[in-house]
């Protein structure tokens, strides 16, 4: 799965890469995007929602939770992927605080997520490992990886602990890491 933030064009990106045979892609609201290997999985559903807004000295709009449930064609096993792009200012949770950001992305979490399901949390959450956004959501997901641009924004939590690798693929032009955590399900 790949989650990304502030990507207008997830073809273009996946395609750039060479991947477009491989992945289905994603639009979603405020540039966020997915993308997930059509060959193993298979989308049950999916949508997005509002978890938070930007203060007002730094305004740009809301900020969602995009998700989907997606099915393991060989296993049957169903993860929960949720990609995030949190507001600003960065470390603070936006208009309402880091703790009530967190709580609307667990209450998106258990309002469609299905209890055997697998939840994977990405993003770039504009807050950083000590926030009260990441405490928070570390109160009932598994840190797996944190970036290290701007203070430890970009983020990988989840439900299974069962993590093989993680890996900080560095900025490729962007100024936030790409990370990488595989997991075994």
């Amino acid at each position: 799965f790949m989650g990304f933030q502030e990507c207008e064009n997830v073809n273009w990106v996946i395609g750039d890469a060479g991947l477009l045979g491989e992945f289905e892609t994603m639009p979603g609201p405020h540039a966020m995007c997915m993308a997930y290997r059509k060959s193993a999985w298979q989308k049950l559903a999916d949508s997005s929602q509002d978890v938070g807004e930007d203060r007002w000295d730094q305004w740009y709009g809301t900020r969602a939770g995009m998700w989907a449930r997606l099915q393991h064609h060989e296993t049957g096993q169903v993860v929960f992927f949720l990609n995030h792009h949190g507001p600003l200012p960065v470390h603070t949770g936006g208009m309402c605080g880091g703790e009530a950001t967190a709580f609307n992305l667990l209450k998106l979490i258990a309002s469609n997520a299905h209890v055997d399901d697998v939840v994977i949390l990405v993003g770039d959450f504009n807050a950083g490992p000590q926030s009260q956004t990441v405490q928070s959501l570390q109160g009932r997901l598994h840190p797996v990886y944190t970036g290290t641009s701007f203070g430890g924004v970009d983020n990988v939590l989840s439900s299974c602990a069962n993590v093989v690798s993680t890996r900080n693929l560095g900025s490729g032009g962007s100024d936030h890491d790409a990370l990488e955590a595989v997991l075994q399900l």
